[in-house]
């Protein structure tokens, strides 16, 4: 009883910065019906009465501890300072967790999604459904819609794609959905300017996908719609998923795609024959590590390939010539992944420029 109240109060929707409605997630207009979900698993022998004047006081305890708009239990007389040990327990355990966390445990009550394993969101997952933000900004998601169902569909293509669940499965279920998109609605101005408010107890991805986007939606476009071009192709099943050691902002389907570009080895030989025929050498593009010359024979024909197409584009790209790769070391080519966004050759180079430059003068 407790946790659930403490659901109904936290998530409570205040899309329309007016009247707080029941969380978007349990499917329902009124806040009886949100307690009436409820009723035959919890009631202990209440009245129906009983146990929705019950719920709904636990719900009001709760309302002091969240900016909701509402005072909560009798006016404001119960404060979160005044909060039952058990109560605050609660709140302490619970809010260091997500929303979706907590629905998937509330769901247990009702049966059916909660029972199953928890999947954390990937970033492919998310930024499929931040361009569908960009794009209804000032739309409150409805579980029950049939927008919401059909981008529940295109989030399970990449839920496949990266083994994740089968094809065909829904891995978010709409309600989870809807509460993804009010994680962002949370830090949207455009959303929240009237008084309405998102759900702001997403996880970290959420937050760090919208500082580094949502300026950029027309980029986002461009990786969500690459990502959904991708699935499926061969080049981005090579890869086993744990065998992504680096994974750019674009996700891990896309980052597949680049690397199996980049260990192509029809490709990669091709290259290494163009350089050799015009430079006569193997030499890294960005430092000018030469393998052979420092490790003899062993080190013939040695050199890494990077692949230096934005990997938003992968997808509309389609194929890799020649001049998408660029020849170098290990350590350039550790660098140049090592962290988001990854660096360009010219990044590189600039920044070995720097580093020497410091040190001559040092």
């Amino acid at each position: 009883m407790i946790l659930v109240g403490y659901f109904l109060s936290r998530c409570t929707d205040f899309s329309d910065g007016k009247v707080p409605r029941p969380p978007t997630s349990l499917g329902v207009d009124s806040w009886n019906g949100a307690y009436d979900l409820f009723f035959d698993i919890l009631s202990d022998g209440r009245s129906q009465q009983q146990f929705r004047h019950t719920l709904r006081n636990t719900r009001d305890i709760f309302d002091s501890l969240f900016d909701n708009g509402r005072k909560g239990w009798s006016d404001g007389q119960k404060r979160g300072a005044e909060l039952s040990e058990r109560d605050r327990s609660v709140h302490e355990y619970w809010i260091r967790h997500s929303d979706e966390d907590l629905l998937s445990k509330v769901r247990e009550f009702l049966g059916g999604q909660g029972q199953r394993r928890k999947q954390h969101w990937t970033r492919d997952e998310l930024i499929i459904a931040l361009d569908y933000h960009l794009n209804h900004r000032n739309f409150d998601p409805r579980p029950q819609s049939e927008e919401i169902g059909e981008l529940a569909q295109r989030i399970a293509k990449v839920g496949a794609a990266l083994g994740l669940t089968g094809r065909g499965l829904l891995l978010r279920t709409p309600d989870s959905i809807a509460m993804k998109l009010r994680n962002f609605s949370s830090f949207d101005p455009q959303y929240t300017e009237n008084g309405r408010k998102g759900l702001t107890n997403g996880n970290r991805l959420e937050a760090e996908l919208w500082e580094e986007f949502s300026g950029r939606p027309d980029e986002v476009a461009r990786v969500a719609n690459g990502i959904l071009e991708l699935i499926g192709a061969s080049d981005a099943e090579t890869l086993a998923f744990d065998d992504l050691e680096f994974e750019a902002p674009e996700g891990r389907i896309m980052t597949r795609v680049h690397l199996s570009r980049e260990r192509n080895s029809t490709l990669v030989k091709k290259k290494k024959g163009a350089a050799l025929r015009k430079h006569g050498c193997l030499a890294c593009e960005v430092c000018g590590f030469d393998f052979l010359q420092t490790y003899g024979e062993r080190g013939r024909e040695f050199i890494e390939c990077h692949h230096t197409l934005p990997i938003s584009l992968l997808g509309e790209q389609g194929k890799t010539s020649l001049s998408d790769l660029a020849l170098v070391c290990s350590n350039c080519h550790r660098m140049i992944h090592a962290q988001r966004p990854w660096w360009s050759i010219d990044d590189a180079r600039a920044a070995l420029i720097r580093v020497n430059r410091s040190t001559s003068q040092g």
